[in-house]
């Protein structure tokens, strides 16, 4: 059973503009008065079906192939509403329908052990009990199952529901030979997203010279990137807000990479997707930012966000001393692992 990757806005039974079709939905749960169905593309809330004797039933009007899942706040079973009723026994695990429905819940419940295994890691993770490197590998084992699943059916729709979740753990060179323009999954409404994401991987390939960004630092004077990179050290452009809870989290990593290496000639510049300049400023001097600062105050609207696809912070690319990006996405032990690499401690 997939597990839930987005935030709901509001709970708020959405039904879908201009809807052209309308699909039935039944099956059996158990533990529950009422299961939820999602629409996966747009992350709202279909509909609500109260469970009655272990047995529920109804029907929705949807879009044509659009992809739903239905389950729970925490976890979900994905379909596509092709045109067939489809049933779903949360009690033996078994999907009954279209043969790209069966196709779809075969591969979901293939997923399940390891998904489970994978949502309690980072329960540990957070109560301090498993670390970091233990995510990533049960990571790593995770996306190389969905990848099995991929190339066994990337003649069909099933790619749609997976690559939108994987994006954010795979590098450019391993989802660009997904992103093929003729691939059937391709035209679905929910890979909008994933190729926005890949789109802006591919502004932060390694060995691409940085764009210039002009901006105002805390004082309110017009700022350049510029003048920090290209300069002949390594400087690490950090995208990060003053409201963005991990990168909070992450700024201390940041910090003691930054006291570490600075001497040797490592900068770093700090790029704010805040609106807001009292708080903007009070995050870099309660989290000790000692180094330079622009932003535009746009928040998403950030030119940064276009200029280098950033989607999601925390961010950052680390730039060589020519000016041209050596890696990016760099957060933990990875920051850590490619200093020293550079700097030899």
């Amino acid at each position: 059973m997939r597990k839930m990757t987005f935030m709901l806005v509001a709970l708020l039974f959405a039904m879908t503009v201009g809807a052209q079709d309308k699909i039935q939905i039944t099956g059996a749960v158990s533990g529950t008065d009422s299961v939820l169905v999602f629409d996966l593309s747009q992350g709202m809330l279909r509909a609500k079906i109260p469970v009655r004797e272990g047995r529920f039933s109804t029907t929705i009007p949807v879009e044509k192939q659009e992809l739903l899942g239905i389950g729970s706040l925490r976890s979900y079973i994905p379909f596509f509403a092709d045109g067939n009723s489809v049933e779903i026994d949360f009690n033996t695990h078994t999907t009954k329908g279209s043969e790209l429905n069966m196709l779809a819940g075969r591969c979901d419940y293939s997923l399940d052990s390891l998904a489970t295994v994978y949502t309690a890691s980072i329960r540990k993770m957070r109560e301090g009990v498993s670390s970091p490197g233990d995510m990533e590998e049960l990571m790593s084992r995770y996306n190389n199952e969905r990848e099995g699943i991929l190339k066994q059916y990337a003649h069909t729709m099933i790619p749609a529901i997976y690559l939108p979740d994987m994006v954010m753990q795979l590098t450019y060179a391993q989802i660009e030979p997904w992103l093929k323009p003729d691939a059937p999954y391709m035209s679905h409404p929910r890979m909008a997203t994933a190729i926005r994401f890949a789109e802006g991987m591919k502004k932060k390939q390694p060995g691409l010279l940085f764009t210039d960004l002009v901006m105002r630092d805390m004082d309110g004077r017009e700022r350049k990137l510029s003048e920090w990179c290209g300069k002949g050290n390594y400087v690490l452009v950090d995208f990060w807000a003053s409201w963005c809870a991990p990168c909070r989290k992450e700024m201390p990593n940041v910090v003691e990479s930054y006291l570490k290496y600075h001497s040797k000639g490592y900068e770093i510049v700090g790029v704010s997707f805040d609106n807001q300049a009292p708080a903007w400023k009070a995050a870099v001097k309660n989290m000790g930012m000692d180094w330079p600062q622009i932003s535009d105050l746009k928040g998403w609207e950030s030119a940064a966000a276009e200029v280098y696809g950033v989607m999601g912070i925390p961010s950052n690319i680390l730039l060589d001393g020519e000016g041209r990006i050596v890696a990016s996405e760099l957060r933990g032990e990875r920051l850590f692992t490619k200093l020293k690499e550079i700097y030899g401690f």
